[in-house]
């Protein structure tokens, strides 16, 4: 999330995690706003929480610092409707840099992009995952397709105890609600299922899980390496609060899918969304990183905002929108609890992936922070001492949950493979 220039900074630990970057043969970010030159209207949101916008300038700095590959499916490509995200893209196309995961229509989205180095040809096949984020949509006979985002939707089931399920039957009648159909039960938008224990469980959409393994598998014909951008803010536990601390553990459909995504030739899938660190995986030795953090984070507060952002917070009666410099975003959070937030969001990793002659070598954990500065804050400065420890500690705790071990040694982290 970058809204201002960044090559201005000369700090020591700064330029040092820019290094990281650039020396790498390729190196990709989420691309987590929009260029899109004063185009496009706000979109309706239900959750009104942030509308993105850049100047054209930010795509320069990010390349300054190193970035090739660009994935830019997220739950911000569609904040100024299909009108921002076509220009975003003309954009991106016009500079020549290498992108993935929105298009003209759901192929288009879909499509693997490439990058040539000397070394080795890379491709990148990005999406988002939910299901109201302005998702692609395919041509089909007469009709056009729809400009967006490449997607991975999901179904959820709630299982409950045979006893609780004829409860919630039994409630279901009572409101002249649909019968239980083939031992399944929907109730107020939510499907249940009798089982031996109360679980939430959710599984890729089918469609959407076939057509991007086709995708991974058709760039694993066309290129040496294969990455898989999953830009996902599902927790495992599906809830209201966004920022709770449940927030550091995974949905179970994201990690079915990143596994098959691996299984259709991925050399690596690179998770964003979550604004925290998430485990690691090692499965069948690709590294699967369910989420990096962040590496920019810029304050969007001077950034205009809609009407809806507003009103959702009574402030649409205010004669200057510099009155909400104080309402939080998540208010419902505050002592311990903001406190984690904030440090969640501003520690992360770089991760370098280094290879040899397609073989997995080494996976290294470059920790960082991000300065909390209210308004010149959000860029990444290379971590160390006790404040990296303590980065990687977190990192290690999370990625013990799936067999990965990682080892710390003066402020850098190596994964045992």
């Amino acid at each position: 999330m970058i809204f201002q220039k960044l090559s201005i900074f000369n700090e020591r630990d700064f330029l040092k995690a820019r290094e990281i970057i650039r020396s790498a043969d390729a190196a990709y970010t989420n691309f987590e706003t929009l260029i899109r030159n004063n185009k496009g209207f706000p979109r309706y949101k239900k959750d009104p929480t942030a509308w993105m916008t850049s100047p054209r300038f930010v795509l320069d700095e990010l390349r300054w610092i190193g970035f090739n590959l660009f994935s830019l499916a997220n739950n911000h490509s569609m904040d100024y409707s299909e009108e921002g995200l076509m220009e975003n893209l003309r954009v991106f196309e016009d500079s020549g840099v290498t992108h993935a995961g929105t298009g003209r229509n759901l192929s288009e989205a879909r499509a693997p992009a490439y990058l040539n180095t000397e070394k080795a040809r890379a491709a990148l096949v990005a999406l988002n995952t939910g299901g109201e984020d302005g998702c692609a949509g395919e041509a089909w006979g007469r009709i056009p397709g729809r400009p967006g985002v490449n997607p991975l939707r999901y179904a959820t089931t709630a299982y409950l105890e045979k006893p609780d399920f004829d409860l919630l039957t039994g409630i279901s009648r009572k409101l002249d609600l649909p019968e239980p159909r083939e031992g399944r039960l929907r109730f107020l938008g939510s499907e249940f299922e009798a089982g031996d224990k109360a679980d939430i469980r959710t599984a890729p959409y089918g469609p959407d899980l076939e057509g991007n393994l086709r995708s991974i598998s058709e760039a694993r014909e066309n290129a040496d390496f294969v990455f898989v951008a999953v830009h996902n803010h599902v927790k495992h536990r599906p809830g209201e609060m966004y920022f709770d601390d449940t927030l550091e553990y995974i949905a179970e459909f994201v990690e079915t899918f990143s596994r098959a995504a691996v299984d259709a030739g991925a050399d690596a899938v690179l998770g964003t969304g979550t604004h925290c660190l998430n485990g690691i995986e090692v499965y069948r030795n690709r590294p699967i990183f369910y989420g990096l953090g962040n590496f920019i984070c810029q304050s969007y507060r001077s950034n205009p905002r809609p009407y809806d952002w507003y009103e959702a917070r009574g402030l649409h009666g205010k004669t200057h929108p510099d009155e909400s410099e104080a309402i939080s975003l998540y208010p419902s959070l505050t002592g311990a609890a903001e406190e984690r937030r904030i440090r969640r969001l501003t520690t992360s990793v770089v991760a370098e992936i280094m290879f040899d002659n397609g073989r997995l070598t080494q996976v290294v954990l470059h920790p960082i922070e991000l300065p909390r500065h209210r308004l010149q804050g959000g860029r990444p400065l290379l971590a160390s001492g006790s404040k990296a420890d303590e980065i990687l500690r977190r990192l290690s705790r999370l990625s013990a949950d799936y067999g990965t071990e990682i080892e710390i040694d003066r402020g850098i982290g190596k994964i045992v493979l």
